[in-house]
C-alpha cells in the first residue's frame, strides 16, 4: 500500500503529463521508480524531493493551468466552439487570414462558461477580446490525402526514398558535380529524372543544420537545428551561376576533390573542409560580383528569417571559435560562462566584432535554401505531383545551434529515448533534445509551428520521424540508464490539428513514422486527421495463432522448431500508410535476403544474451520461404518461378507496389542493389553509418538496366496516368 508521501508524488506526477504505470512491449506492467519521478519533475521545475516541494509544485501547476488566464494560442476544428476565459465576454474583433477584419460576439452559458464559435475556413485568425489577444488556430478535419493532391481517385502512386548525401553526379565540369557527397543539385537532378520516369515523390533523408565545425557528427537524426538547413548540401552554381563558382574553385585544390567523389565511403571532416572552403569564396567575392536579384534575394531572406538566422549564423561562429581555442570540439554548456547566452552582452559585443563571420554562415543558409527550392521546383516540372519529402527528426543535439539559442524551448537535465523492448532489452538513449510541454502551450506552439514549417518551406510533404512522441515522449534524466526513464504526455490533440493546418495551407502530403510500440488508438488517431503511417514490409506479418497444448512439454523452449509467421497478402495491408520494402535503420532487400544484418550485429557484439548467429541465420532462412510463398501465392509471375539464392527484388518491389497504400516509396538503395544498410543501430565507428554511397550517377540510377527491371512491375502497377 502506498503512504500519502507516495500518492502525493505520484498524484504531482500524473499532473505534470509523467506516466507513472505502463504496458511494456512484452505486454508486461511496469511502473516508474519514485527516484525517476523526482528527477523528471525536478528538471520539469517542479521539485518533489519533500512534502512541502510537492504541495509547492502542486499549486504552481495548478495556477499555470487554470482557465483565468488566456493562452497565446487556442486551437479548434473549423466550426467547433472555442471555450474562452470569463473576462474575455463580449465583442471581440477578428482578423482574418485575408487581414480584413470581423466583429464576433461570445456567447455565455449558465456555468459562467464563455465561448464563440470558430469559422469554418482554417487558417490562423488573430482575436482580440475584452480580455486580451490570442491567435485562433483553426484546424481542417484532415490534412490532405494524396487523392487530394494527385486529384485521384484511389490513386495509388510511387516515389524513390534517398540519402541525399549518398547521391552521386560526376561531371568533368567541378562546378556542377558532387564533391565527396551529394548536394541539392544532384537532387534536382534526380527530381527532375524519377519524375519524368512517372515518380510523384522524392522522399530524402534530413537536411536540418549540422555542426559546420564539427563535420564528424554526420547522423541527420542528431542536428544542431531543425530550423535550418545543412549548409554542405547549398549547390551554390545553381544560385549564382556557374561562372561564379568556376572563379571560386580556380584558387582550390580540384583533385583533391575529384579523389573524394571518387570514394565509396564519405570522408566528411575531409568533404566538409572543402565545402565550406568554396562557400567562403563565394561569399567573400558577393559584395562585388552579385546580380540585383541576387542581393534582393539575399536580403529578403535574411529579412524573413530574422533573429532565429541570425542566432543560428552566430551559434556557428561561436563554435568554431571554441573549437580553435580549445583544440576540440566542445559543447556550448563547457564555453565560457559569459557566451552560454545568445542574449548577453558578450555574445552581442562578439557578434559586432565578426560580422563578417557570421554574415557568411547566413550567406551559406541562403545558398542552401534557395537550392532546395530548386530541387523542388525540378521536380514539380517533370510532373511530381507530390514532390520532395523532407524528414523532420525527432530531437536535436543537445549542444547544438537550437538549444544555445532557444533554451526556454526545451526540456533541461533529459534526453529522449526509448523503453526497452524485445530487440533492445536495456532500452535505448538517443541522446537528443526534447520540446517542453510547457513551454509549448506557453509559447502557442511557437517552437513546434517553426520546426514544421521549416521542413515545409521547399517541399512537398513530410514525414516525421517517430510522430508517437506527439503523445508520448520517453525522458531519461541525465545520469540514468535507458531502462530508467519514463513517459511524458504531449498534447496530442493540438500537434495534430496544427500539423493538418500547416499541410492543409501548403497542399502537403504528413507522413507519421509509427514504427516500435504504438500507444492503442494512436494509429486511429492519424488516420483521423488524414496522416498516413508507415507499412514496412518485414513488419508485415500474418497474428501468430494461440499456442496450442505442448505434446512435449518435456522439450526446451530454445529446442522447439519455429514456424514464422507468415507475411500479409498485399490486399491486407492496412491502406491508410505508406508502403515500404525497409528503412534507413533497417536491412535492405539484398542485406536481409543475405543475412548482412546478422553477420554485422554478430560481428560487432550486438546480438541479445539468447542469440546466436547461427540461429538467426536459420530464422532469416525460414523467413525467406515464407516470404517468397506469399509472394508467389499473390503473383502469376512470380508463381512460376524457383526459388533464387538470390533477392528477386522485382518481385518483391511488385508484391509491396500490390498493396493498396496509396503511395509506395521505393528505397535508392534496394533499386541499386545494395547491400549494406544506410545506418545499423547501436553503432557509430564500426558500421559505416551515414557515409555510403549510391553506386550509380543520379542519371543512371533509374534507366541501368538492373534498376529499370526491379522497377518494372512498381511502374507497371502505380503507373503515372
Amino acid at each position: 500500500m502506498n503512504t500519502p508521501a507516495q500518492n502525493a508524488l505520484s498524484a504531482l506526477a500524473a499532473e505534470a503529463g509523467i506516466i507513472e504505470d505502463w504496458m511494456g512491449a512484452d505486454q508486461r506492467p511496469r511502473r516508474v521508480s519514485p527516484d525517476t519521478l523526482r528527477s523528471l519533475l525536478d528538471a520539469m521545475d517542479l521539485p518533489a524531493n519533500s512534502d512541502a516541494d510537492i504541495r509547492d509544485s502542486r499549486h504552481r501547476l495548478a495556477a499555470a493551468s487554470a482557465q483565468s488566464h488566456l493562452a497565446p494560442m487556442l486551437i479548434a476544428l473549423a466550426g467547433d466552439t472555442v471555450e474562452l476565459p470569463g473576462h474575455c465576454a463580449g465583442v471581440c474583433q477578428m482578423q482574418t487570414p485575408s487581414q480584413s477584419r470581423v466583429a464576433v460576439r461570445t456567447a455565455s452559458a449558465a456555468d459562467g462558461t464563455t465561448t464563440l464559435v470558430a469559422p469554418a475556413e482554417p487558417g490562423y485568425y488573430t482575436l482580440t477580446t475584452p480580455g486580451g489577444v490570442t491567435t485562433l488556430a483553426v484546424a481542417p478535419p484532415r490534412a490532405p490525402a494524396v487523392d487530394e493532391l494527385l486529384r485521384v481517385k484511389d490513386a495509388r502512386a510511387w516515389g524513390l526514398a534517398v540519402q541525399l548525401y549518398s547521391l552521386r553526379r560526376p561531371s568533368p565540369d567541378l562546378a556542377v558535380a558532387t564533391h565527396g557527397f551529394g548536394d541539392f543539385g544532384a537532387l534536382r537532378d534526380l527530381a527532375a529524372t524519377a519524375g519524368s520516369a512517372g515518380a510523384d515523390a522524392l522522399a530524402i533523408s534530413p537536411v536540418h543544420a549540422m555542426f559546420a565545425a564539427d563535420p564528424a557528427q554526420c547522423s541527420p537524426y542528431s542536428p544542431s537545428s531543425r530550423l535550418f538547413l545543412n549548409a554542405l548540401y547549398a549547390h551554390p552554381a545553381s544560385v549564382l551561376g556557374e561562372a561564379a563558382v568556376h572563379h571560386a574553385l580556380s584558387g582550390m585544390d580540384q583533385a583533391r576533390l575529384r579523389a573524394l567523389d571518387a570514394r565509396p565511403l564519405i570522408d566528411w571532416p575531409a568533404a566538409a573542409a572543402s565545402r565550406l572552403e568554396l562557400l567562403r569564396r563565394l561569399h567573400a567575392r558577393f559584395p562585388v560580383t552579385a546580380t540585383p536579384a541576387q542581393r534582393k534575394a539575399y536580403d529578403d531572406y535574411r529579412a524573413t528569417a530574422g533573429q532565429d538566422l541570425h542566432d543560428h549564423a552566430l551559434f556557428e561562429a561561436l563554435h568554431a571559435d571554441q573549437t580553435r581555442t580549445q583544440g576540440a570540439p566542445i559543447p556550448w554548456t563547457e564555453w565560457p560562462a559569459e557566451l552560454r547566452d545568445p542574449r548577453s552582452p558578450a555574445a552581442q559585443r562578439y557578434a559586432d566584432a565578426h560580422r563578417a563571420e557570421v554574415d557568411a554562415h547566413m550567406f551559406s543558409q541562403w545558398l542552401a535554401s534557395a537550392s532546395l527550392a530548386h530541387a523542388q521546383q525540378a521536380a514539380r516540372d517533370a510532373g511530381m505531383r507530390i514532390g520532395v519529402l523532407a524528414d523532420l527528426a525527432v530531437g536535436g543535439s543537445p549542444a547544438g545551434s537550437h538549444a544555445w539559442s532557444r533554451q526556454a524551448d526545451l526540456m533541461t537535465r533529459t534526453s529522449v529515448g526509448a523503453p526497452p523492448d524485445l530487440h533492445n532489452p536495456q532500452g535505448q538513449g538517443w541522446g537528443l533534445t526534447a520540446l517542453s510541454p510547457a513551454a509549448l502551450r506557453q509559447s502557442g506552439y511557437a517552437a513546434f509551428l517553426a520546426m514544421l514549417r521549416a521542413s515545409l518551406a521547399h517541399a512537398g510533404g513530410v514525414r516525421i520521424d517517430h510522430i508517437l512522441g506527439m503523445a508520448r515522449m520517453w525522458l531519461i534524466p541525465d545520469g540514468a540508464s535507458p531502462q530508467d526513464g519514463a513517459y511524458l504526455r504531449y498534447p496530442l490533440t493540438q500537434l495534430l490539428r496544427l500539423t493538418a493546418l500547416e499541410a492543409w495551407l501548403r497542399r502537403a502530403l504528413v507522413i507519421g513514422e509509427n514504427l516500435g510500440t504504438v500507444p492503442d488508438g494512436f494509429d486511429a488517431r492519424l488516420q483521423e486527421q488524414g496522416l498516413l503511417g508507415m507499412n514496412v514490409l518485414w513488419f508485415m506479418r500474418a497474428p501468430e495463432p494461440a499456442p496450442e497444448p505442448d505434446p512435449e512439454p518435456a522439450l526446451a523452449p530454445s529446442a522447439r522448431p519455429v514456424e514464422p509467421a507468415g507475411f500479409l497478402a498485399p490486399a491486407d495491408w492496412p491502406p491508410h500508410a505508406v508502403a515500404m520494402t525497409t528503412t534507413h535503420d533497417l536491412p535492405t532487400l539484398e542485406g536481409w535476403w543475405h543475412g548482412q544484418d546478422i553477420l554485422w550485429r554478430s560481428r560487432l557484439g550486438l546480438l541479445g544474451p539468447e542469440q546466436d548467429e547461427a540461429t538467426l541465420r536459420a530464422g532469416r532462412l525460414a523467413d525467406r520461404a515464407a516470404l517468397w510463398r506469399a509472394v508467389q501465392t499473390s503473383s502469376p509471375t512470380a508463381s512460376a518461378l524457383p526459388p533464387s539464392r538470390e533477392p528477386p527484388s522485382a518481385e518483391l518491389l511488385g508484391f509491396v507496389a500490390a498493396t493498396p497504400c496509396p503511395l509506395m516509396l521505393v528505397t535508392l538503395e534496394d533499386l541499386t542493389g545494395q547491400l549494406d544498410q544506410p545506418n545499423l543501430p547501436g553503432t557509430v565507428a564500426d558500421h559505416p553509418n551515414w557515409r555510403q554511397r549510391a553506386p550509380l550517377s543520379v542519371a543512371d540510377c533509374l534507366n541501368a538496366p538492373a534498376t529499370t527491371t526491379r522497377l518494372q512491375s512498381v511502374r507497371a502497377i502505380r503507373g503515372r496516368p
